[in-house]
């Protein structure tokens, strides 16, 4: 019968379930049996200091508290999610809930674990998770307008109908078709209390900061700090190498040092002990210095400047959809001066993804590599109706990442070079973000041109391409053209639940985009820094920013 059918599915669902569970928890154990044994092989100055405080100098805090509008330092320590990526497998792990699929692929049952709280002490309940989803996907039943200011619809958008609330610790989620509606939401959407939302309203909530992550917010004061504690109800101890934890130190202090030279000048004044995108020129002054160890991070997001394909050039024609352009556009700018200028480690990026699931072999991106040659850009632009290029906008990135603003003029100045003239304008996140998604009365995102944005290196590259690729993504200003086959690409990756055939339809939809010159590519980025000699932040896999403080180790001296 159909319901027997339906049944087994179900079943076979669960046991789907359970057995990527027991292989992950598997690889969890076998991973921190290899950090455990590099542990051993590697000289540890003094036990942890579990009393100990941390100050880093960042270069902005600013944007406010609430994860559907916000990132960054102010946000990321203090919100939890129900899941995470295992930076080892790469698989996508239960953490705060379980989640298992239900009637055929198209409904997920999301089962909290008992006795969370938020930092103010009130129990995490189902009730809270379906606000906080339905809160992401832009629903607010407690503002009059019925809508939620999100900035994130993309992280929920597999969600084809209503959450319910099926429990006090259970909720149902109806999807569409998607392999990787679980990831994306279950890494993406921070919990946030429902008790206090309904109260204060979202312009109540918005510098409140209150959470159920690892740390509990103390203070903040836009722009100047951001004060933490540990909270020390977090659902899991201190311990685990490389899956989100209780934090080890006691407490974090994060203050606010724009330029570059001051975070320099905080570290060696003792006023902090940590400082992030500092850039190598910088950092390489503390190479044999007797207190500090310069950090190399991978991973921490990668260059990608996107093209607005539905607003025109100031000509009033639309050159971004022409292909020709956007690959002569990759085509015009030196990477590799700009990367030699950063320092040299750093590499180009190729696709929506570093190393990442589905990534592009080595193979793959020696025969793709857009090589720069100007002479065969300003070809291209002759041969698609630009012999004299064309003018639009370029909105720069002026947060978190060194260097970021000195390469986006480098990256004008090379299409300058070969006929595209911009107004180079460079704005902190707080301002960058709400434009770079903001959608006109026409439907159509409104700020024309380019925008210098990366995208972000968890393992599993579903939020890419949820935001920037899909069709309706909440930020995918580049739209594929007209009888490409990226859409139906992306929709073969939400339909392969096997791990490896998913693998490969990321992979062939990543040759596309990178073929059709969606983007123009830029760089895989190392956060260089500077890290006193008594902290220990291994990096397990783990990308080393403000979603991962909570991997940070003081130790006695």
């Amino acid at each position: 019968t159909a319901q027997e059918t339906a049944e087994a599915a179900a079943e076979t669902a669960a046991a789907a379930v359970a057995a990527a569970q027991e292989a992950a928890d598997a690889a969890q154990e076998a991973a921190e049996s290899a950090a455990m044994a590099m542990e051993e092989s590697q000289p540890v100055e003094g036990e942890t200091d579990f009393n100990a405080t941390v100050r880093i100098a960042v270069d902005t805090a600013t944007g406010g508290l609430d994860p559907i509008r916000a990132g960054g330092v102010a946000v990321m320590p203090h919100y939890d999610t129900l899941g995470q990526f295992d930076q080892f497998s790469k698989e996508f792990v239960q953490s705060a809930a379980t989640f298992e699929w239900v009637d055929d692929f198209t409904a997920g049952i999301v089962n909290l674990k008992p006795g969370m709280t938020f930092h103010d002490g009130a129990p995490l309940t189902a009730a809270d998770a379906k606000f906080t989803i339905d809160r992401v996907n832009g629903i607010g039943a407690y503002n009059d307008d019925g809508t939620a200011p999100s900035l994130y619809g993309w992280m929920v958008s597999a969600i084809n109908d209503e959450v319910t609330v099926e429990g006090n610790l259970t909720v149902r989620v109806p999807f569409k078709t998607d392999a990787s509606a679980f990831a994306v939401m279950g890494t993406g959407v921070r919990m946030t209390p429902k008790h206090i939302i309904e109260e204060i309203g979202d312009a109540g909530f918005a510098n409140l900061g209150v959470g159920s992550g690892p740390f509990k917010l103390e203070s903040f004061v836009d722009s100047d700090h951001v004060f933490s504690t540990r909270f020390e109800d977090y659902h899991v101890e201190a311990g685990s190498t490389h899956r989100v934890h209780k934090p080890w130190m006691a407490r974090l202090e994060q203050y606010v040092r724009p330029e570059p030279v001051s975070r320099v000048a905080a570290l060696e004044a003792g006023e902090a002990d940590m400082t992030l995108s500092l850039g190598w020129d910088l950092s390489k002054t503390f190479e044999d210095s007797d207190d500090f160890n310069v950090l190399f991070a991978a991973g921490t997001d990668n260059w990608n400047i996107v093209f607005n394909t539905e607003r025109p050039a100031d000509d009033g024609t639309f050159p971004f959809r022409d292909i020709r352009v956007r690959r002569a556009i990759n085509h015009a700018v030196n990477w590799e001066a700009i990367i030699e200028s950063r320092g040299g480690f750093e590499r180009r990026n190729m696709g929506i993804a570093a190393t990442n699931i589905g990534a592009l072999t080595e193979e793959q991106r020696a025969e793709l590599v857009y090589e720069y040659d100007p002479d065969k850009a300003r070809a291209l632009l002759a041969d698609a109706g630009y012999p004299d290029g064309f003018h639009v906008p370029f909105w720069g990135y002026a947060s978190r990442f060194a260097g970021i603003v000195e390469g986006g003029q480098a990256i004008a100045q090379d299409l300058a070079a070969v006929g595209i003239t911009t107004d180079f304008q460079a704005d902190e996140h707080a301002i960058f973000r709400p434009r770079l998604g903001a959608i006109g009365d026409d439907g159509i995102h409104e700020a024309a041109g380019f925008h210098h944005y990366f995208f972000n290196t968890f393992p599993d590259p579903v939020s890419n391409i949820n935001a920037w690729i899909d069709e309706n993504g909440s930020i995918s200003h580049s739209k594929a053209d007209p009888g490409s086959n990226i859409q139906s690409l992306v929709e073969a990756t939400r339909a392969a639940f096997d791990p490896e055939e998913r693998a490969k339809a990321i992979n062939a939809l990543q040759v596309a985009i990178y073929d059709e010159a969606m983007f123009l590519f830029g760089i895989e980025q190392v956060n260089v820094g500077v890290m006193r000699k008594n902290i220990e932040w291994i990096n397990y896999g783990a990308r080393q920013d403000e979603f991962n403080y909570w991997g940070i180790r003081p130790t006695l001296a």
